[in-house]
C-alpha cells in the first residue's frame, strides 16, 4: 500500500528510520564484530583503547531502507533517480567495506568508484547546464556527434565525464578527513543538514532533500556510538558513502557549487595531502595527559591544529566539526551571492 505524504512528512519519516535502524542494530552489530575480532586500536587515546570496526554497516543499512520505504510514502517521487542514487551510495559502502577487510591500493580507491557511478550515469541524473565562476552557465550536452567506425554518439560530457569524477573526488576527499572518535559521523550530519536546507530553499527536486536527511539520521543515530570515547569506528564504508551521497545530492539538485564549498575542508586536506604523495597519516603523538602533538611537516588539518593548541581528541574534533559547520553555512549562503 503506498501513501502520499507531504515532503515535509516524508522527510521526516526517512530521518527518523535512519536514525532508528542504525540506533537498534548499531549494539548487535558492535557485539558480533567484536565477537568475531574485527576490533582495532584506538590510535588517539594512550595505552591500548580498542573498538569495533565497520561500524559503517549500520550506517549502510539504515540509510538504504529508509529510503527504500520513502519510495512507498511519497508518490510523487522520481522512482528511477532515488534508485540510481541508492545504489550508487550502497555499491560504494561495498566498496569501502572491502576496502576495511583488503586494505586495497590507492589505485583501486580511486578506479573502483568508477563503477558506482555507473548508475547515476544510466539514468542521466542531473541538468547538464551549469554555472561556471567568471565563466557563466555552460552547457555539457553537445548533442550527438558521428564518429568513425562508431557511428553518432551522444556527447553529453556531464553524464560520461563529471558525474564519475564527482562520484571518486566526493567519496575520496571525505574520507581523507577521518580518523578521530565522532569525526566522520559528524562530518556526515553536518555537511547532509547543509545540503537539505539548500535543497530547501534552492527549490531543488524533493530527491535531493530525501538523500540529504537519509544520510543526516544515519550518521547521527553512529554517532551514538562513535562519538568520544568511541565503541565503534565508522570505517571506509562511511566515508566513502557520505561522499558519493554529497556527489548524488548535487547532481539530483543541480547544486554542484553548494557541494563544492561545504566539502572545503576537505579540499584543502587533499592539497595537504597531495603535498607527501597521499602517504602522511592525520594522527600524531599522543602525550600521557591525553593530549595530541604534532613536529613534522604540516600534511593535514589535524597537524595544523596539533601544532598550534595541542588539543585533546575531543577538541580536535569539536575545532573541525565547528569548521566543516562554517563551510556548510558558506554553502548555503553563497545561494546569495
Amino acid at each position: 500500500m503506498a501513501f502520499n505524504l507531504s515532503v515535509l512528512q516524508t522527510s521526516t519519516a526517512i530521518f527518523l528510520i535512519a536514525l532508528g535502524i542504525v540506533v537498534i542494530s548499531g549494539p548487535k552489530l558492535i557485539r558480533k564484530m567484536v565477537s568475531r575480532g574485527y576490533v582495532s586500536r584506538d590510535a588517539n587515546k594512550p595505552g591500548n583503547a580498542r573498538a569495533a570496526t565497520m561500524g559503517g554497516i549500520a550506517v549502510a543499512l539504515g540509510y538504504a531502507v529508509a529510503l527504500l520505504i520513502a519510495l512507498q510514502l511519497y508518490g510523487a517521487m522520481n522512482a528511477s533517480l532515488m534508485l540510481a542514487a541508492i545504489l550508487t551510495v550502497v555499491m560504494i559502502s561495498y566498496l569501502g567495506f572491502v576496502d576495511d577487510v583488503l586494505s586495497l591500493r590507492d589505485l583501486y580507491r580511486v578506479l573502483l568508484p568508477l563503477f558506482a557511478a555507473l548508475p547515476l550515469m544510466v539514468v542521466k541524473a542531473g541538468t547538464t547546464t551549469m554555472l561556471i565562476p567568471f565563466v557563466g552557465h555552460v552547457n555539457f550536452n553537445f548533442g550527438t556527434v558521428v564518429l568513425p567506425l562508431l557511428g553518432p554518439i551522444t556527447a553529453n560530457l556531464y553524464v560520461l565525464l563529471l558525474i564519475p569524477i564527482g562520484v571518486v573526488a566526493a567519496s575520496n576527499l571525505v574520507n581523507l578527513l577521518a580518523g578521530f572518535n565522532g569525526l566522520e559521523a559528524g562530518i556526515g550530519v553536518i555537511v547532509s543538514a547543509a545540503l537539505a536546507l539548500a535543497a530547501v530553499l534552492s527549490g531543488a527536486p524533493p530527491e535531493a532533500l530525501f538523500l540529504s536527511v537519509a544520510m543526516a539520521g544515519a550518521c547521527l543515530g553512529f554517532l551514538l556510538f562513535n562519538w568520544y570515547p568511541a565503541k565503534a569506528f565508522p570505517g571506509n564504508i562511511t566515508t566513502y558513502a557520505i561522499g558519493a551521497n554529497v556527489a548524488a545530492i548535487v547532481i539530483l539538485g543541480n547544486m554542484e557549487r553548494i557541494g563544492a564549498i561545504a566539502l572545503m575542508p576537505q579540499i584543502v586536506e587533499f592539497f595537504l595531502k597531495a603535498r607527501t604523495g597521499f602517504q602522511a597519516e592525520n594522527f600524531g603523538k599522543v602525550g600521557k595527559d591525553g593530549r595530541l602533538s604534532y613536529t613534522g611537516t604540516t600534511s593535514s588539518l589535524t597537524h595544523l591544529i596539533m601544532k598550534k593548541f595541542r588539543p585533546t581528541e575531543q577538541q580536535l574534533v569539536l575545532m573541525l566539526l565547528a569548521l566543516q559547520l562554517l563551510f556548510g553555512a558558506l554553502a548555503v549562503a553563497s545561494m546569495y551571492a
